[in-house]
């Protein structure tokens, strides 16, 4: 067996796998492109709401709470406009790649149809008559003229062959076109989200400078976190009930394939989530400006704008949500009760039942929900309870 045959053999195997992987691509891009007009509905709703807002509120915290609602909707769809980029890169390189393939595949067809009928102009017309002339047999002259029109038919089958590849050339140009015009509108309405994004920004610091930091203020901030808490606590509950009822019955409604590791065995092990400083840490403390004692229930690291942010274990993305506090939120379920929880995000990679691996990049650092500039929140929850952070940690 020669090598071109191998090749053909091992290209037909894998062909397969390569249809597989555009239908995931596919899947994903359609999957974007769904959250992405549902985000567009909710910033056009706030957007509405916002205009109201700037012409009759007076309450400056309300109008900052509003606004960094869209502009986490924002960042939202910025972080999905830059997978449909990634996504349109590959499907352009694997068109491409298939359309090169192709047009080779062409050019050979026809070189090899070409020579036959130099072959055939030269020799073949007094050649298949020799052929059959010479016959010993009328037997054997039957059988010759069978094996001649066997290879007139191949000849007619080659030419339809050229014909489908000649329209699957075409087929394939026309399909790079659209995807690479596809791309360049995805990259302009990127661009347009971005100045958008820094406008709305530039507006919230703006408004955050004119704050007067009252006690009633301040007091509200924390009970407004402290009702957020209760919510996650709340939504947490609502999984572990389902989770626990699902093992007494044996059934697995989990929307994807996923083997939970142990995460209690991680303690002490796991990866940061994002480089930084932790400016605020797990646990009970006293407040300077309440004089009481407040507590948090993860750690805050600071970290620039953009820095990616990681999964620390591998798991279930069970929960992506806005909350005016906490801001941009993902929610990650590690299986047997155990939770991490990313909050003050910007840009959002991943979708609610995406499977996730240890270190895997599910979004940005941003400053949703926050007013003192960008950070992360971090937590952990297991069985209805809060860790420190720091201990988990390596």
């Amino acid at each position: 067996m020669n090598f071109k045959n191998i090749k053909n053999i091992i290209y037909c195997l894998l062909l397969p796998l390569l249809l597989f992987g555009q239908s995931k691509i596919e899947q994903k891009y359609s999957r974007n492109e769904v959250t992405i007009n549902r985000l567009e509905k909710e910033i056009g709703e706030l957007k509405q709401k916002l205009s109201g807002m700037f012409k009759k509120e007076s309450n400056i915290a309300k109008q900052i709470s509003a606004l960094d609602h869209e502009i986490a909707l924002i960042a939202r769809s910025k972080g999905l406009l830059e997978q449909q980029n990634k996504l349109l890169s590959v499907k352009i390189e694997t068109t491409n790649q298939e359309l090169k393939n192709t047009r080779r595949r062409l050019q050979n067809l026809k070189q090899l149809f070409a020579d036959r009928l130099v072959y055939m102009y030269k020799y073949g017309r007094i050649k298949n008559l020799e052929l059959i002339l010479t016959s010993s047999s009328l037997n054997q002259a039957f059988v010759r003229y069978n094996y001649l029109k066997i290879i007139a038919e191949q000849d007619e089958r080659t030419i339809r062959s050229i014909k489908r590849k000649e329209r699957r050339v075409e087929i394939l140009h026309e399909k790079l076109l659209a995807e690479k015009k596809l791309k360049d509108d995805n990259l302009r309405e990127k661009r347009a989200k971005e100045k958008k994004y820094r406008k709305n920004k530039t507006e919230k610091n703006k408004l955050i400078k004119k704050i007067k930091w009252t006690e009633s203020l301040y007091q509200r901030q924390i009970s407004q976190k402290e009702n957020e808490r209760q919510k996650i606590k709340e939504m947490l509950l609502g999984f572990e009930r389902k989770r626990q009822r699902n093992e007494r019955l044996s059934v697995d409604d989990t929307p994807v394939n996923f083997n939970f590791s142990n995460f209690r065995k991680a303690k002490g092990k796991l990866p940061w989530p994002v480089r930084g400083k932790i400016v605020t840490k797990y646990g009970k403390y006293r407040d300077p400006k309440l004089k009481t004692y407040v507590k948090n229930t993860g750690i805050e690291i600071k970290s620039a704008l953009g820095t990616p942010v990681k999964s620390v274990f591998s798991g279930v993305v069970r929960m992506i949500t806005y909350m005016p506090v906490y801001g941009n939120t993902i929610i990650v379920d590690h299986g047997k009760g155990y939770y991490t929880l990313y909050s003050h995000l910007d840009e959002i990679y991943v979708h609610k039942n995406d499977a996730l691996r240890t270190g895997q990049i599910i979004a940005t650092v941003g400053d949703s929900g926050s007013l003192k500039g960008s950070k992360l929140n971090f937590e952990i929850y297991g069985n209805q309870k809060t860790y420190n952070p720091v201990n988990w940690l390596r």
